[in-house]
């Protein structure tokens, strides 16, 4: 008893929270239409359905898994690096910028998970880390300069970080990392950032060198059980997950057209 009183507690609030919010909106809308002029609004409820499939869990894993499944997870403790001279290469993924917490601001979910990830890396490799991500619309500090600052404070050597601190999107992060570290003569780098990211990543890391590019994925935005009935219901971290996915396949079309 108790059980159903629960689930349906959880369809409740998954309707009346962002995003279902909008599709019960929608549907009011809708039936207020009917009602009113006897005919349903067709923009309406393209509106409603598609609001519905971009928040559900079924369809985030539809187009979410493809890019998370491109390459397997990396154990650090099992990588051998004794062979080449490398580097860690941690791409920025936002920043929450002058926070109360810390003035100079805030890593985002994302951008955490990428920096402790590379932090792992750097426990069992003990290669130099590069961080790289410029300053965001209306911030005043780069994003790898937040990211510095996280791994000073998770105990890595000032002499072991190298901030590129201009890089606007990943074909920069791309382009200004490999420039930097030409000097270094590296030949190896383990190119960290989210699991969805990870496919266009590559593409630029590989179009621009020849160096060889070791993908580790991190931050991965969708589980892997079967499908259960809460997958059916729209709620905000399928969306936040479709949305990446969305992005990033729009962001794979723009490198296949210009590169």
């Amino acid at each position: 008893m108790l059980g159903g009183v629960i689930i349906l507690y959880d369809i409740f609030t998954s309707f009346i929270e962002i995003p279902g919010i909008f599709i019960s909106l929608c549907i009011i809308f809708l039936i207020i239409r009917l009602i009113r002029k006897k005919k349903i609004s067709f923009p309406l409820l393209t509106l409603c359905i598609v609001i519905y499939i971009f928040s559900s869990g079924w369809f985030a894993k539809i187009i979410v898994l493809p890019l998370e499944n491109r390459y397997p997870p990396v154990d650090a403790a099992q990588l051998d690096n004794t062979q080449e001279k490398g580097a860690i290469v941690v791409l920025g993924g936002g920043i929450i910028p002058e926070t109360p917490r810390k003035g100079s601001g805030e890593l985002s979910d994302s951008a955490m998970k990428r920096v402790y990830e590379g932090f792992l890396l750097y426990k069992n490799l003990q290669l130099p880390i590069v961080v790289t991500g410029g300053k965001l619309l209306g911030t005043e500090i780069s994003e790898a300069q937040v990211m510095k600052e996280e791994l000073l404070k998770m105990g890595v050597q000032p002499n072991d970080i190298y901030v590129e601190p201009l890089a606007k999107n990943t074909k920069q992060n791309a382009e200004f990392t490999l420039k930097l570290l030409e000097v270094d003569e590296v030949q190896r780098i383990y190119l960290v950032t989210s699991a969805t990211h990870l496919t266009r990543a590559m593409n630029y890391f590989e179009s621009y060198t020849n160096i060889d590019v070791v993908p580790v994925p991190t931050d991965y935005k969708i589980s892997r059980e079967e499908l259960k009935w809460y997958d059916f219901l729209p709620d905000m971290r399928f969306l936040e997950a479709t949305s990446s996915a969305w992005h990033e396949y729009l962001g794979l079309i723009k490198f296949k057209i210009s590169g």
